[in-house]
């Protein structure tokens, strides 16, 4: 069949939430907004998991797990029976394929499974939640259980998921419940290794959340929790354990926004540096990289088939070193399969049949060839659908080139003329097609007459990684601030671009004026003490530079006679770089403190400028 032939026998999307089960909510309810299948690209289609095969399971399946339950080596399946308060039990074969549904009776249903060996005999066990109630199945050894063991919590069970939270090498249970009030609560329930738990206190949280995830996310070794609302929210809660069965009941403010209606959280490293990482699943399947200390980036969203998500689950699907993703698609009655690239970012590789509505998705080696499958849980088909991985996958095509371009070497302006300045354009790698990408130039603080406006197209021809841009920097006399400019690239062929922007700098040449305090003391009365104040060029000119000066009062006082006042014109001629201005100062026998007063420069040229444009005399009291 062709792609567009099975897209098209996928056209038919039920309402969101169809055949689940429905719980009160404190906020926001269930959407039943319609979407349309996501529009996949037949070229990058990657084929990946054959035909889905279906077998019977109980009424309105929620959950579904795969463990050996009968001590045989193979993979078997066992799903949460929400509309028949049964749990079934399908034993695998050495192919891939599953035997007859054993259905054990659980009461109340059910709607989440865990599976461990609770009791230590070698045989697994399974727990499942029903009506308000954990309800643990310690198995035969061969898919069968006798009547559950019921450990009541305070408030209306969800979830359940299985760890050692108090690192005593036995198997405890996670519980996520919602309380009268509409409010979340997760307990641990704690194993005693021989299938008896003992409830713990709690934490309360904003939201009830069916979904959940374990996992260590701040590298302490103790179990974390990661709960996720269902219905309308996007806020997640990691939840950090003490290591004692209970969990820090502050860690829940580290919530994190994933995106809308979100549904079901997986861990997993995403990037390959060894700190987990949070995949999650709505309308839109995102992931949140971790820092290690059980806070979270912002999501990096990903579409996939459909928009409900009601699972995720995660491993290397096409053998490649990163963490991929599959999704459980109820909308659409599909599996969305996003491969990862190593940077927290998936692909959306294609969508797969199952059976009617999946709520619930596992993954797991069924037919022993070393690679990942999967299983769903079908909800309104009562089915669980397997699809095996077939290993041909089609590697992806590779990224296209990068295009980045430098900044530019600053470069003085000069008097009169141009001066070039040079931005490289380079690819990051060669590339067997002609690339072209445009440029234009843009103003920074450097505007129209500071530098000539240059644009076109560079051509890059097969095997050439390297371009140059030229601009103009147009000289000029005026004493300015140092400027830049820009060059923009866009619209690549063949190519995306990096780094978009390169700075060019244009440093001003003109000379700088700046003048020297002087501080000295007053001297006898009758007498007069020079005051010289030192004017300084920065640098040798080729034109005359003029100024104005003139003296200000401070605490001395022209008035009082304290010294004389003085205004005047300074010009360097060209070559010329330091001048003198002299101010007299009138010594007199007054015991006083010392005074100051100013020699201010104004009136600059305009092919200068001023550093420094006023001059401190302080006169020392010498009486």
């Amino acid at each position: 069949m062709s792609f567009h032939s099975w897209l098209q026998s996928l056209c038919s999307i039920l309402a969101p939430g169809q055949g689940q089960r429905q719980r009160p909510r404190r906020k926001s309810a269930r959407s039943a907004t319609y979407r349309p299948l996501f529009e996949a690209l037949e070229d990058r289609l990657t084929l990946s998991f054959g035909p889905a095969t279906s077998f019977p399971v109980g009424p309105n399946p929620q959950a579904v797990v795969t463990a050996d339950f009968n001590n045989d080596g193979r993979l078997d399946l066992a799903t949460a029976n929400a509309g028949g308060n049964t749990v079934s039990v399908l034993l695998g074969d050495d192919e891939g394929g599953f035997g007859t549904a054993i259905a054990s009776a659980v009461g109340g249903d059910p709607a989440s499974l865990a599976a461990a060996d609770f009791d230590k005999d070698g045989n697994l066990d399974l727990a499942t939640v029903t009506q308000g109630r954990v309800s643990v199945l310690l198995g035969n050894g061969d898919g069968t259980f006798p009547a559950p063991t019921n450990y009541y919590v305070p408030a209306y069970a969800l979830s359940v998921a299985m760890g050692d939270f108090n690192s005593d090498g036995n198997a405890d249970l996670v519980v996520s419940a919602e309380d009268l009030e509409g409010f979340g609560v997760l307990q641990v329930a704690l194993g005693n290794g021989g299938g008896g738990f003992t409830i713990a206190n709690g934490v309360w949280i904003d939201y009830p959340c069916p979904g959940m995830a374990v996992g260590d996310l701040n590298g302490d070794g103790k179990l974390d929790a990661i709960a996720v609302p269902d219905g309308g929210v996007s806020d997640g809660f990691p939840l950090l354990g003490n290591g004692d069965g209970t969990f820090d009941p502050d860690s829940w403010y580290r919530q994190f926004v994933s995106g809308p209606d979100l549904r079901a959280v997986a861990v997993g490293d995403f990037t390959g540096d060894g700190i987990p990482d949070l995949v999650t699943a709505g309308q839109t399947v995102d992931v949140l990289r971790g820092h290690g200390d059980g806070w979270f980036d912002d999501p990096i969203n990903h579409s996939a088939n459909g928009s409900m998500h009601t699972g995720v689950v995660v491993a290397d699907f096409n053998g490649d070193g990163h963490l991929d993703a599959v999704t459980a698609d109820a909308d659409t009655g599909t599996v969305s399969l996003m491969l990862g690239d190593g940077d927290g970012t998936l692909r959306y590789a294609g969508a797969f049949a199952t059976g009617s509505s999946p709520a619930a998705v596992a993954v797991g080696d069924f037919n022993g060839d070393g690679r990942p499958d999967v299983a769903t849980a079908d909800a309104d088909s009562n089915t669980v659908s397997v699809l095996l991985n077939d290993g041909t996958w089609t590697p992806p095509p590779p990224p296209p080139p990068t295009l980045r371009i430098a900044d530019a070497p600053a470069v003085m302006e000069g008097n009169v003329g141009n001066v070039s300045v040079s931005f490289t354009v380079t690819l990051s790698a060669a590339s067997t097609e002609t690339i072209t990408v445009a440029y234009a130039t843009g103003n920074g603080t450097a505007t129209s007459g500071d530098y000539a406006a240059a644009s076109g197209t560079l051509t890059f021809v097969a095997g050439e990684t390297s371009q140059t841009v030229t601009v103009l920097v147009i000289g000029d006399r005026l004493a300015e601030p140092n400027e830049t400019f820009v060059v923009n690239l866009s619209g690549p062929t063949n190519a995306t671009i990096a780094d978009g922007q390169g700075v060019g700098t244009i440093t001003d040449d003109e000379p700088r004026i700046s003048i020297s305090d002087v501080t000295k003391a007053e001297g006898k009365k009758g007498k007069t003490t020079l005051f010289s104040f030192t004017v300084t060029l920065s640098a040798a000119y080729d034109q005359p530079v003029t100024m104005s000066y003139r003296t200000v009062d401070g605490t001395a006082k022209a008035s009082d006679q304290d010294y004389g006042a003085k205004t005047g014109t300074l010009t360097f001629a060209p070559g010329q770089t330091t001048k003198t201005i002299t101010i007299e100062v009138k010594e007199d026998s007054k015991r006083e403190a010392s005074e100051t007063f100013y020699l201010d420069l104004f009136g600059l040229s305009g092919n200068a400028q001023f550093t420094k444009n006023r001059g401190i005399g302080t006169i020392l009291n010498d009486d």
